[in-house]
Order: C-alpha cells, then structure tokens, then sequence
C-alpha cells in the first residue's frame, strides 16, 4: 500500500457494494459536528456523511482518492492514516469511519489506527468499521483449506490485503483501542460458499458475514 489504492465510484457498482452501501448508511449516526472518514478512497462515504450533516475531514493516501473527495467533504488530507490522526486535537471528533483500511495495513499499524481515531474522539463520539471477516464461511474455506492445507495464502481477494481479521479477533482489537461495540452487522457475499441471506444483526449469523461491519461507541 505504498502508494494507495485507487477507488473510483465505479467500484460501488455491483449488487455487493451497493448492498454494503446501504447497510453502511443504515449506521451513520445523524449529524453532530466535526466527522472523519480515514481512508477514504473517492469519498462517497464522506458525501453520505456530509449529506447527514456531518463536517467531514477526509483522508487517503492516493492523491488522485483525495482530489475525487474533496468537493465531497469540508477538507481532504493526503496521508497515511495514523500518522495524520497524530495531527489532530484530542477530543476533535465526534464520529469517525474506517471502512476497508485495518486490512490493508500491518497488525500493528492497524492497532495504532484503532488507538489514533480513539484518542481524537469526542466523549460519546461513534466509530464505524469494516473489514474482511476471516471467520465467514468464504474465509474459513479460504483461510484454513486454501491456506492451511493447500498452502496458497487467503487475502479475501485482494493481493493489497496485510491481514484478513476474524470478527471476534477486530472486536477484540476494538475494546482493547478504547472503543465499545453497540451493532454488529454480517454482510454476506455470494461467493464459493455462501448462505442464503444478504446481512444480518442478530447472533451468530453477524458474525459469518463476508463483511463485518461495526458501529461503536467510545467507552
């Protein structure tokens, strides 16, 4: 990810992205004040956001991404995540989203992100995540047959991927950041193995979604 990953609005075109999308704007809290959108890639998530009346601050680290989302938001920042949370003010925020990031980077650069949104995060401000869930039943038959057995690396389809999260295992680094989970969302994907349904909220089917998606509180 030395360079970014390019998003286009083009890539919210099939009926996958366009349901996660919908689920995703079904979490955003109604607007307060000051909003962060880290990896923004063109910043549609930053005009839904801004459309709630949020005053987002987008930021990714593709330049082209940044030019896409700045009419979208009230600024852009070029930038690796974490280091330009470094930059703001404790407390700045009251809602915060990382959609499809934690997995694009290391463990570690991932925690320090979870920490980072938590610190400039206001008292009650909300943070929204996503990511790649390994314990869906693609990443079960990716992770432990495609990978364990055959020996071939599972990145949920994406060779960009660092490390593909179970949703037990992004809940935990979660708490541990300071955050507290309030909706778990599975959003399911009809891939090699799926299951007859398109996301759920209720235990356990939210966390087998392909995509797990969390709308936190900050405890």
């Amino acid at each position: 990810m030395a360079g970014g990953e390019t998003v286009v609005d083009s890539k919210y075109a099939n009926a996958y992205e366009r349901g996660r999308l919908r689920v995703i704007e079904s979490l955003i809290p109604s607007g307060g004040q000051e909003a962060l959108d880290v990896g923004c890639g063109s910043g549609l998530i930053s005009e839904m956001m801004s459309e709630r009346g949020w005053a987002v601050t987008a930021v990714d680290l593709d330049y082209g991404n940044v030019q896409r989302a700045r009419p979208r938001a009230c600024s852009a920042i070029q930038g690796e995540s974490a280091s330009v949370c470094r930059g703001f003010e404790p407390g700045q925020f009251e809602c915060s989203c990382a959609f499809e990031i934690i997995e694009h980077v290391t463990e570690v650069e991932g925690d320090e992100l979870l920490q980072q949104c938590r610190r400039i995060a206001a008292p009650d401000a909300h943070m929204l995540l996503s990511t790649p869930n390994r314990m869906s039943p693609e990443g079960l038959y990716g992770y432990y047959y495609l990978e364990r057995i055959r020996g071939h690396k599972f990145n949920a389809w994406d060779a960009d991927h660092e490390h593909v999260y179970s949703s037990v295992e992004v809940l935990r680094k979660l708490q541990m950041a300071g955050w507290q989970p309030e909706k778990i969302v599975g959003y399911y994907y009809g891939g090699v193995v799926s299951l007859p349904i398109t996301s759920a909220e209720v235990f356990p089917l939210n966390m087998l979604g392909f995509n797990t998606l969390i709308l936190n509180r900050a405890a």
